[in-house]
């Protein structure tokens, strides 16, 4: 291991500010409205706040709706509403690309660099024929406005003069295909600073569109339909890393091998490397520790590894290893304020070295 002269400065998570929880989706549950829906209409004429970016249509259904726009039964299925009375029903996929977008517009600007999280409810109708795979959401700079109702692709988009957009893809709690229950969609992301618009949108055309078909031929009269609800962005906490406070990875971030990172303490990783590279001057030592139980030499052995395994996940991610120290300690030094560590711990300490 390398020798360095430390000057170490203590690692915490520290937020800036209180931050309470908000939703920066105007209309996200689709309840604000200007009549009931009794008809297929744009979105603009029923909904506040919402419009649709194509030629397209989109339908609303709410619990005062009359026929085939009522909630939960309605002309494609039947589904209560995930939050409130009312929601949105989308073609995902269709015959000759055929799309329907929701576009929703944000209460402010996002800011530059900092880490928001985006979620929605999705429902697949009982009278669709094949579901979707994977889901994205497309944040853009002002409202998009296409002539047709084909798929809005990249290269269509590109073609927009004064639209900066970027795709953001979503994960699953469950199946898309999932017609009984409703499925939450989630990402994070950090914004560049312009983004003010999301379209929740099918971003590809027919034949790539990855889709469930349940091993049968697609047909061209087959679709996908899914009704939306409850549209959630939050505006997330920034991680910063204070003076004279120490940081456990987690309280046992290691898969029962001992030393490979677990998806938490994975997660937990990459924010420490968003930081380091937001921080070039900073460099980072990293000290692994076990409990007391079993051979000393072998627990040191072991902890060894741990630090190395998030010495070696940062230099993965692009953090040059010259930013990077790491040692394993075993039983010997005290964790934080504890005597000794119960579970399988890793300790982040921020640094400022020089070279011998």
């Amino acid at each position: 291991m390398r020798s360095r002269i430390f000057t170490l400065l203590s690692l915490s998570i520290c937020f800036s500010g209180t931050l309470v929880a908000q939703n920066l989706v105007s209309n996200g549950g689709f309840e604000e409205y200007t009549h009931c829906p009794s008809k297929i209409v744009n979105f603009s004429g029923i909904l506040k706040e919402i419009s649709l970016p194509t030629a397209s249509s989109g339908d609303y259904f709410n619990t005062c709706g009359s026929d085939d726009f009522d909630a939960p039964l309605n002309f494609r299925g039947t589904q209560e509403p995930a939050e409130g009375k009312g929601y949105a029903g989308l073609y995902f996929y269709a015959l000759n690309d055929y799309r329907e977008y929701a576009q929703l517009n944000t209460t402010k600007t996002l800011r530059d660099k900092y880490p928001y999280k985006f979620s929605f409810q999705v429902s697949l109708a009982e009278t669709s024929t094949i579901s979707l795979k994977n889901m994205a959401v497309v944040v853009t700079n002002t409202k998009v406005r296409v002539p047709n109702s084909q798929a809005l692709t990249s290269s269509r988009m590109d073609l927009l003069d004064g639209v900066d957009y970027r795709i953001i893809p979503l994960k699953a709690d469950k199946s898309l295909s999932d017609k009984d229950e409703w499925v939450t969609m989630t990402a994070e992301f950090d914004a560049r600073g312009y983004e003010n618009h999301i379209l929740i949108v099918n971003f590809s055309n027919n034949s790539g569109t990855n889709v469930i078909n349940g091993n049968k031929s697609i047909v061209p009269n087959d679709f996908a339909y899914y009704y939306v609800d409850n549209v959630v962005l939050e505006e997330l906490p920034r991680v910063n890393y204070e003076q004279d406070k120490i940081y456990v990875l987690e309280e046992s971030p290691f898969q029962p091998k001992g030393y490979e990172l677990d998806a938490e303490a994975i997660a937990s990783v990459k924010k420490i490397f968003k930081f380091l590279k937001e921080n070039a001057e900073v460099q980072m030592k990293i000290t692994g520790h076990s409990n007391d139980a079993g051979d000393p030499a072998y627990n040191k052995f072991v902890s060894s590894l741990r630090a190395r395994a998030v010495a070696l996940y940062l230099k993965k991610l692009g953090i040059d290893d010259s930013r990077l120290v790491w040692e394993g300690v075993g039983e010997s030094k005290n964790l934080g304020k504890t005597k000794v560590a119960e579970k399988p711990q890793v300790e982040f300490v921020m640094t400022n070295f020089d070279n011998e």
